[in-house]
């Protein structure tokens, strides 16, 4: 109980946190879009959604799409890019940082879902809070990078591609090629807590389709990750030249 309030007061308080800060710098462009990512956001990170999600592949993809993908995407849509508005003296900030931080989340990702460790990680509640908010920050993190990282596009745009779109499409494609990944986590016994009996008979599927549906999950939501990124660049370069 203690965990599931906490996490949820951190949810509320960042969305609180992030309008404020976006009315303050003046940078909601379209209220309608930002208001929808925070109810995409807010309901990825609801507790209950961890207690289906820890179940089920395909859930779990989901969630990780909508903290990770889908909120920051339609933060990106909804505030206005910083080459959009008037030119800054501000010296740019060093990309270390950054570059570390979406290197080190991939580098996670990865080791997250390798078949022999997914399922262990899962078993524990508090653990998967935890990787649901580095998601949740990661998410952040680029979208604060393609609002106000405009100097350097190509690399920010490089960087995305190797750290957020490649291991989403590539770890969807091997779900599609090798149907037989987790199926261990719904057959074997001491993966009980993976079993789709541990779900409402509406979402339960059967290995197979549950693996599939997660990959698919992770391929469209890697393909329109980089379509926006690559449209983001286009208008950011755009919004340059008449800014000049």
């Amino acid at each position: 109980m203690l965990l599931t309030t906490a996490d949820l007061l951190c949810s509320v308080i960042f969305v609180i946190t992030l309008h404020q800060w976006s009315v303050a710098n003046q940078l909601i462009n379209r209220p309608l879009l930002f208001i929808i990512g925070n109810v995409v956001f807010l309901t990825g990170m609801l507790p209950w959604f961890d207690a289906l999600a820890r179940y089920s592949i395909w859930l779990h993809s989901a969630q990780s799409v909508m903290v990770h993908h889908l909120a920051p995407l339609l933060w990106i849509s909804a505030l206005q890019h910083h080459s959009a508005r008037k030119p800054s003296n501000a010296v740019a900030a060093s990309h270390w940082p950054l570059t570390l931080l979406m290197s080190g989340f991939a580098v996670l990702t990865w080791v997250w879902m390798l078949p022999e460790l997914h399922p262990l990680f899962m078993q524990s509640a508090l653990l998967y809070s935890v990787m649901k908010w580095l998601m949740a920050l990661s998410g952040i993190a680029l979208c604060l990078m393609m609002i106000q990282k405009h100097q350097q596009t190509s690399y920010w745009q490089n960087l995305t591609l190797l750290t957020v779109i490649m291991p989403l499409v590539l770890w969807g494609l091997l779900m599609l090629v090798f149907p037989n990944m987790y199926s261990d986590t719904h057959l074997g016994p001491h993966h009980h807590h993976m079993m789709m009996n541990n779900l409402p008979d509406w979402l339960q599927l059967s290995a197979v389709a549950d693996q599939y549906l997660g990959g698919l999950i992770f391929i469209i939501a890697g393909l329109a990750y980089w379509q926006t990124g690559t449209s983001g660049i286009k208008l950011t370069r755009h919004a340059r030249r008449f800014a000049k």
